[in-house]
């Protein structure tokens, strides 16, 4: 997958949904003009009757306006679909002059929704990106199934790069013995921060105060715009139980006033805060300025070959691809992939979120959470011939929150009991071969493994299968995110460091690197 292959799936999705809202809206322009006929006919004969003459000019307007404000929507709508193709090959420009997205969301829009007493028929689903470039804002209708993709791109990298540092994770090919570089230390990262990264760190902190400053004013201000019309409307109230003239001139003033505040906020107060804002950086409204200021140098210090990709994630196809989730139809996202090769171990690691969603469903049930954690994939130095799964206990608690994602992996069905009680205690061992499964889990390898759980400080789930071991933790925690009240201080770099060393001493602790196996 490469860009002009992502460009023209996303302009024939464009096209697919252009198409489908041009249904939709014929569908409800016929539902629209016979309630507009029945609403006529309804207001025509109160106007028409005795006292027409007293009903105010504005009432007899309301067909009107809504016809005309319904029109004038739906001009705007159609006239913004018909210019989406542009803005795309405006996007896929920027992209290639090494501009990056921001503020990325997702949301599924379904085209076609049919009331139907208490059930409401969901038809024609597309999914959507909503994200911003250099300020210009976009909204396209983005595949599933490439959106790991795309979101490479948005995140201002090379995506042959990446697909090249996946292949070497997925291929046949056997890791070679080479000699043990170590990560570096603590102490070594503490002083490269203060040299290279406390100026920086400095400015991002002052710009997050004079965010965390626009968001405070904000909300003060809404405080008393609500504030003013509770009053306002409570006064009112008093004057209408003892003057009903007053009360009908009043609730007039009323309606124009609020459409007043309301226009200000919109056309003045919120443009100039939002340029005042955006002179102030990101920092405080979110974490781009951070990631890619410090984040990626602290990759970068780790390993210069790293490849770090802000908004990427292990995808759907890839977990599919590895074998041990049951066959659903998952919801996956994430941020922060990391790829490249440690000691000469492949590797590509990122947090996860996965859901699911039952096709049958109640209108208000959520998504099931499966996983979410972080998500470490390296090459192993020898290809298996069954799967193994050790999957942790952690009582009452760990059965709550870990549960279903235990659910949903693919277990062997034999349990294995192992010599090393301590062991035994924590983990259960899943594997058909159980002479394979003692062949790899030796009591060094079983130690390793403890050592790499309590350092996670989560549910620990490891995987071998076929050429490849799987890290997941299912913490429940989105790691290494700042946001408007997160103080950027020297605490916090040294937390994401240490949270870093320990993923990435999984590849030094089960000695990844060493091919001891004969293939």
């Amino acid at each position: 997958m490469n860009n002009n292959n992502i460009q023209e799936i996303l302009l024939r999705e464009h096209n697919r949904d252009k198409k489908l809202t041009y249904y939709a809206y014929a569908f409800y322009a016929i539902i629209g003009v016979l309630v507009i006929i029945v609403l006529s006919n309804i207001l025509l004969s109160r106007f028409n009757g005795e006292g027409s003459t007293d009903t105010p000019i504005y009432y007899k307007l309301i067909i009107p306006f809504m016809i005309i404000a319904f029109g004038f929507s739906i001009f705007k709508k159609v006239k913004a679909l018909n210019d989406r193709h542009l803005l795309i090959e405006q996007l896929f420009n920027d992209l290639k002059t090494g501009k990056k997205a921001s503020s990325i969301t997702q949301f599924v829009e379904y085209k076609l929704i049919l009331p139907l007493g208490k059930i409401k028929v969901k038809l024609n689903p597309i999914n959507f990106l909503t994200f911003s470039v250099q300020n210009q804002v976009y909204t396209i209708p983005v595949p599933v199934s490439i959106e790991p993709d795309f979101k490479v791109l948005l995140s201002g990298v090379n995506i042959d790069h990446v697909n090249n540092l996946k292949e070497n994770l997925n291929n046949a090919e056997i890791i070679k013995t080479t000699e043990s570089v170590p990560l570096k230390t603590i102490a070594e990262f503490k002083e490269y921060a203060d040299n290279e990264l406390a100026s920086i760190m400095d400015n991002l902190e002052k710009s997050r105060k004079k965010g965390m400053s626009f968001y405070i004013i904000s909300t003060i201000f809404c405080i008393l715009i609500v504030g003013g019309f509770m009053i306002f409307n409570y006064t009112t109230a008093l004057n209408t139980t003892t003057n009903t003239d007053y009360g009908s001139s009043t609730f007039t003033s009323y309606i124009i006033g609020f459409a007043i505040v309301c226009a200000l906020i919109y056309l003045v107060y919120m443009p100039i805060m939002k340029k005042k804002h955006q002179q102030i950086g990101n920092s405080g409204e979110n974490y781009t300025s951070f990631k890619e200021q410090i984040f990626k140098k602290m990759i970068g210090f780790i390993n210069p070959s790293f490849q770090y990709v802000e908004h990427g994630y292990i995808g759907a196809k890839d977990l599919y691809e590895l074998g041990i989730l049951k066959d659903k139809n998952y919801d996956v996202t994430g941020n922060d992939q990391i790829l490249g090769s440690h000691n000469g171990v492949p590797f590509q690691y990122s947090d996860l979120h996965i859901t699911y969603m039952p096709v049958i469903r109640m209108e208000n049930e959520s998504p099931t959470e499966v996983f979410s954690g972080q998500f470490f994939i390296a090459k192993f130095n020898k290809t298996f011939n069954t799967q193994i799964v050790i999957s942790p206990k952690t009582g009452i608690s760990g059965f709550i929150t870990g549960n279903s994602f235990s659910s949903n992996i693919v277990k062997p069905s034999s349990k294995i009991m192992l010599e090393d009680p301590e062991f035994t205690k924590m983990f259960d061992v899943y594997s058909d071969d159980q002479i394979e499964a003692r062949y790899i889990l030796t009591p060094s390898t079983m130690q390793y493994i403890k050592d790499i759980s309590s350092k996670a400080k989560g549910n620990l789930f490891i995987f071998f299968t076929n050429n490849k071991v799987i890290a997941a933790n299912n913490n429940r925690t989105n790691k290494f995110e700042t946001g408007v009240t997160t103080k950027l201080k020297p605490e916090l770099l040294v937390s994401f460091y240490d949270d870093l060393y320990k993923q990435f001493s999984i590849i030094d602790d089960l000695k990844l690197n060493v091919n001891i196996w004969k293939q």
